[in-house]
């Protein structure tokens, strides 16, 4: 009788079978058991009830037979944020895959969390840190608990990089000590935020990693200094750089004053408060900051300035002691700007000394013949050139007893000059906008801005320097 119609039953374990065909329909059981009841020999085919699969022992592991799953699509194909829900769909599912977002270069990305929708649908998380675009785009595995796997290639979108709009290069010049403001600007193709970030020094500012912008005051420097540094654009896990600058410029002749002070410089006028600050680092001890004495300051478009609206008779006057100048002073510079407003037939802008006693030095005006005088009290150097209620620049330079007036850069020729000397005072009052104390003055009609002082008379080359840096401050060319 064949080996193959003997029946099993009472045979036992030890029963060596070869060949063993089964003829029937309805199936051979084989053993069945949790993965806890596996045995250890290499070629045992089992039902594994615990993982719901057939198995089989190849001598190091048990390997699950089951058919891969299938991937067919993916809902949304583009997505850029982190621990999004993606929706896959296909065949084979089974409770227990996982998913995993495989980059260009074969880096994969697991998915934190995989919900079994059924066998046709998972929906996956992508990662909570963004995966980068650069490696887009991305394949789509999804492996069962059997192992087996299937992909869908180039699946994903993760978005574009982020483009900057800002033109590399330089985004502007500030002066040693000024107060900055600069944006850089760069977007995302997806509308996705962009966030800013840099590890270079900027001179003294600091970036808002939010906006872009890049602000504060520029650090102090010996020379023109071109601060370069590189800022990166984020967004969705990537960064595009750029490299910027920003000149910071020397204070040069404006620091060497013996009095300095600017309503549009952060730091002689901070934005309130009754004082400018003197920013004069040549200054005798005896140079103070200057004091508003009711007066106040405005801000009209672009120009911050010093109101004399409201200083009425002459009493209300900024003023300042001024020192480092005395007796007969052959060289000095005085240098500010102003705005004439109102028709005067004497007013005084800049007074310095004693007025009842004549010993003087200062800036006097006439709207009505559009003259401008540098005086030793009554002895003016006469010119003309103002223009009224506009800004202009202003110098009074004295130089080896003789005096000289500039406006805009331009040295004019005296209409009337008497050249004495007056012997001044020392550290006396300086008034900035009116003569205080005189039937002569003002009378509120001078807008005010820079002024700075020097105990020496300063180069034509140094007054030029004052022209063309304060020059587009006040709309002028």
């Amino acid at each position: 009788m064949p080996l193959t119609r003997i029946k099993n039953k009472g045979l036992g374990d030890s029963v060596s079978r070869v060949n063993i065909v089964d003829t029937g329909t309805e199936g051979t059981k084989v053993a069945t058991g949790t993965t806890a009841q596996r045995g250890s020999t290499q070629g045992q085919f089992r039902f594994n009830t615990t993982t719901g699969l057939g198995e089989y022992y190849d001598g190091t592991n048990f390997k699950a037979i089951d058919a891969p799953p299938t991937v067919s699509s993916i809902s949304p194909t583009t997505e850029d944020g982190q621990n999004a829900n993606i929706v896959i769909t296909g065949q084979g599912f089974s409770s227990g895959a996982t998913v995993k977002f495989v980059g260009t270069d074969g880096t994969e990305y697991s998915s934190p969390s995989v919900t079994f929708n059924s066998t046709t649908q998972l929906t996956a998380t992508t990662p909570a840190t963004a995966m980068p675009v650069s490696k887009e785009p991305y394949d789509i595995k999804v492996t069962n608990t059997s192992g087996l796997s299937s992909t869908l290639a180039d699946a994903l979108d993760v978005g574009g990089v982020p483009a900057w709009t800002t033109a590399a290069g330089n985004l502007g010049t500030l002066y040693e000590g000024q107060t900055g403001s600069f944006t850089v600007v760069a977007t995302d193709p997806d509308s996705t935020a962009v966030t800013y970030t840099t590890s270079d020094s900027l001179g003294g500012l600091s970036l808002n990693t939010s906006t872009g912008a890049i602000t504060g005051t520029a650090s102090a420097v010996s020379s023109d200094t071109t601060t370069s540094f590189t800022i990166g654009a984020v967004s969705g896990g990537d960064t595009t750089n750029r490299t910027f600058n920003i000149i910071v410029k020397d204070d040069g002749i404006m620091g060497s004053a013996e009095a300095w002070f600017d309503p549009m410089d952060s730091r002689s006028w901070s934005g309130s408060g009754t004082t400018l600050t003197n920013l004069g680092t040549n200054s005798s001890s005896n140079t103070t900051n200057l004091t508003l004495n009711g007066t106040s300051v405005a801000t009209s478009g672009n120009i911050t300035y010093i109101d004399f609206n409201s200083a009425g008779d002459g009493s209300n006057v900024p003023y300042f002691t001024l020192g480092g100048i005395s007796g007969t002073q052959t060289n000095y510079t005085v240098a500010f700007f102003a705005k004439h407003l109102t028709n005067s037939t004497d007013g005084v802008t800049f007074h310095y000394g004693n007025f009842t006693t004549g010993q003087a030095i200062g800036a006097n005006y006439s709207t009505n013949n559009n003259t401008m005088n540098h005086y030793n009290y009554g002895n003016d150097y006469t010119t003309g050139g103002l223009v009224l209620n506009t800004w202009q620049f202003y110098v009074l330079r004295k130089v080896s007893g003789n005096k000289q007036v500039w406006i805009n850069n331009d040295e004019k020729t005296a209409t009337s000059s008497t050249q004495n000397s007056t012997n001044l005072p020392s550290n006396a009052t300086a008034y900035y906008g009116s003569r205080a104390g005189s039937s002569v003055y003002d009378n509120g009609s001078t807008d005010c801005g820079m002024l700075a002082v020097w105990t020496t008379n300063i180069s034509n080359s140094d007054i030029a320097y004052i022209w063309d840096r304060y020059k587009g401050d006040y709309g002028l060319s």
